[in-house]
């Protein structure tokens, strides 16, 4: 029996236009990813809870430092799960008081989380929170999913076993554990302003590593942070997947990639001010993926008049919050917290 497709004549030519078809017609089934919104945002990071539950927030314990004091407290994220956190109130200065949420860094430290910025733990460098407590701003530092006070309550899976865990069963749920470090630091937020000491409209937010990560995706998600500094937090994941480089499982959104990867993301937080602040030799953020997701959220900021509000930083050296990086974020925060700006929509 002769074949029905040969590769001689005109068997070749209907080959070619049968695969051609064949191409036309999964193109059009392919669903389209449409340009990254917030609500597409949403979307990527998966299904949230329906609603959040009263924040019910307790007192655990409060300490005089001299300067500043020291709370520890809890608070509602989901029903049935709290998370603890450590509040600084400045004693200087008229309430309300600018306030900025300080996530803390990732680097193996399962049992720090929230000591790091709080100065109870990790190196001096992760100690923001407090600093900034002491330069006149209320902070909250908040434990995330896996570290310190919430690593595995059942005691199996220890480290990074627990966030593998959490990420991957996530994923069958059609959640990601993004999302909930997202949720999670809305939440937070959700406490800051309950707070008489803090004024509302003066909120910020910082982190370092996972913390520079974290700051970024919430502060595209929530539109009350109105500054915002990351610090060797992010790159583009093409180059990442360029030059093989592994990551915290929360930085790998699926669909990200296809929807404007993380410049994006970036782009969301125009036109309200952000600091990228970065370190040239970072073996796990190439300084040209950092620069290619800044190059794609100018656009934004320049459509919305406000290109003096994203700012970048390079300083020499690998992965570290540096004093003088420091320095400048705790200056950039200053510039749009502790002054009235107008809004730029």
């Amino acid at each position: 029996m002769a074949p029905l497709i040969s590769s001689r004549g005109v068997g070749a030519g209907l080959a070619v236009l049968v695969g051609a078809a064949l191409c036309q017609a999964w193109a059009a089934t392919a669903s389209s990813m449409p340009a990254l919104d917030r609500r597409q945002l949403m979307r990527l990071l998966g299904a949230v809870p329906d609603g959040p539950p009263p924040l019910a927030a307790a007192q655990v314990e409060r300490v005089d430092l001299g300067d500043v004091v020291r709370e520890k407290v809890t608070y509602a994220v989901e029903r049935d799960e709290r998370v603890p956190a450590f509040l600084f109130l400045p004693k200087t200065g008229a309430a309300p008081l600018p306030a900025v949420l300080c996530h803390h860094q990732h680097g193996g430290e399962f049992d720090v989380g929230k000591d790091g910025p709080a100065g109870l733990g990790s190196t001096p460098d992760q100690h923001y929170a407090l600093e900034l407590a002491r330069r006149g701003y209320v902070t909250l530092a908040p434990d995330a999913i896996c570290f310190n006070e919430r690593r595995d309550p059942a005691g199996r899976l220890k480290g990074a076993e627990y966030e593998r865990y959490q990420a991957l069963h996530r994923l069958t749920e059609g959640k990601t554990l993004q999302g909930k470090y997202v949720w999670d630091a809305r939440r937070a937020i959700d406490y800051l302003v309950s707070r008489p000491e803090v004024d509302r409209a003066r909120i910020g937010m910082i982190g370092h590593s996972l913390g520079g990560q974290e700051t970024l995706f919430t502060t595209a998600a929530d539109l009350r942070i109105k500054a915002a500094v990351s610090s060797c937090g992010f790159a583009s994941l093409a180059v990442l997947k360029r030059d093989r480089i592994l990551h915290n499982f929360a930085l790998f959104v699926p669909g990200l990639a296809e929807a404007g990867d993380y410049g994006a993301v970036l782009a969301l937080v125009a036109p309200r001010p952000f600091l990228v602040a970065a370190r040239t030799a970072d073996p796990i953020f190439p300084r040209d993926g950092i620069e290619a997701t800044v190059a794609a959220a100018r656009e934004a900021y320049a459509a919305q008049h406000a290109a003096d509000r994203l700012g970048t930083l390079y300083e020499d050296g690998e992965h570290q919050f540096s004093p003088a990086m420091r320095e400048a974020a705790y200056a950039w925060l200053d510039r749009w917290l502790k002054r009235n700006v107008p809004e730029r929509k």
